[in-house]
């Protein structure tokens, strides 16, 4: 039986035992090298045969994303699967697009490692359930920003004067283009705030904006 050859990236020691322990109880699974950082893995890919890479983000010498992005580079058949504590969406985003096939908290490490190693070798991915109800949540926050009410609900005047706030009139300046009185046009702003359900002036300069009102 050939068994898939994995190499461990992480500047603890301890941790990386722990990682081979479970990788190796594993039949099918061998770890082949360890590494303590970026730029002793890219040594190491240069002798030792390797389908899948376990590693950190946060290295000394040569951090996780540079180290994913010059092994894609100079070992493209090499898997990476992160393994990492940072669960931001910075962190997730700059690991994929640098060429990652999984990214895995090391949180879910001891439950998930394996899944998550076998379905990157079958050329699948893997992301954390934790990171992915974290982006999956950003974006339909994302959704909802850009979709918002629509300003038809809006009269004519009401919109008007959105406009005039997203070009960074006061109430008073406003009152003067439009020939009405202050109290008029604090009026009309309490009337937008209602119908759109948004409280404060960067809430609406966001939603005027999204909608192409300027």
């Amino acid at each position: 039986m050939i068994k898939s050859r994995i190499i461990l990236v992480d500047d603890h020691t301890i941790f990386r035992t722990g990682l081979r322990s479970l990788v190796e109880k594993e039949p099918m699974l061998k770890v082949v090298g360890e590494a303590k950082d970026g730029e002793d893995l890219l040594e190491k890919l240069e002798d030792l045969a390797c389908d899948l890479v376990v590693l950190d983000l946060s290295m000394p010498n040569k951090d996780g994303i540079t180290a994913i992005k010059e092994v894609r580079q100079k070992f493209p058949r090499v898997k990476i699967l992160v393994l990492t504590m940072q669960k931001d969406h910075e962190h997730f985003k700059r690991a994929i697009a640098s060429g990652a096939e999984g990214y895995l908290l090391k949180d879910d490490a001891y439950d998930q490692l394996i899944t998550a190693i076998k379905l990157i070798l079958k050329g699948k991915q893997f992301v954390s359930p934790s990171v992915a109800t974290l982006i999956t949540d950003r974006f339909i926050r994302s959704c909802d920003d850009i979709e918002g009410p629509s300003l038809e609900i809006l009269t004519k005047r009401e919109q008007q004067i959105l406009k005039l706030i997203v070009n960074g009139f006061a109430n008073k300046n406003i009152a003067t283009k439009l020939k009405i009185s202050v109290r008029t046009v604090e009026t009309h702003r309490a009337h937008l705030t209602d119908k759109l359900g948004i409280k404060n002036t960067a809430g609406l300069v966001k939603l005027a904006i999204s909608k192409g009102l300027v």
